[in-house]
């Protein structure tokens, strides 16, 4: 099974790096996943991941709203001009576009305190990279339960 890890996320402004984060630990540990960083402009990997035609992907980026560290995958399915990230393109329109190249598109939605990502700064607070790690043990269970219905 071709599966796809789409990270959002600019590494230079602090905690929205959090994306990027869990696509490093994803390529370190899971080697069967393929990871695109589409950093502050992820419609530009769009063109690659058509081309990889992976059969399950998974978009992971920063968001704010939501208490600190909460780390969730959301259906934004009905939410197309609700903004969740810091990016130019909402991202309810950005996974409609994707679904459209994998049907089995997820969004995975980390909380990061809005202060953490307004400033150009580089380097991730402690609970941002805490929350990264959690969200790859998330990423980690889809990926064994996908091993177990393929056996």
């Amino acid at each position: 099974m071709k599966k796809a890890l789409l990270c959002i996320g600019n590494p230079l402004r602090g905690d929205d790096d959090v994306g990027n984060e869990v696509g490093r630990i994803v390529e370190e540990n899971l080697k069967d996943w393929k990871v695109f960083y589409g950093q502050d402009v992820p419609e530009d990997e769009f063109g690659a991941i058509r081309e990889f035609k992976p059969e399950i992907l998974i978009v992971v980026d920063a968001m704010s709203g939501f208490s600190e560290g909460k780390i969730e995958f959301f259906d934004l399915s009905d939410d197309r001009d609700y903004i969740y990230s810091t990016h130019n393109l909402p991202t309810p329109v950005l996974l409609s576009y994707l679904r459209k190249i994998c049907p089995k598109t997820l969004f995975l939605g980390i909380s990061v305190l809005l202060e953490n990502v307004l400033d150009f700064k580089e380097g991730m607070s402690e609970g941002a990279k805490a929350s990264a790690k959690r969200a790859y043990e998330k990423i980690l269970q889809i990926d064994l339960n996908l091993k177990e219905i393929t056996c």
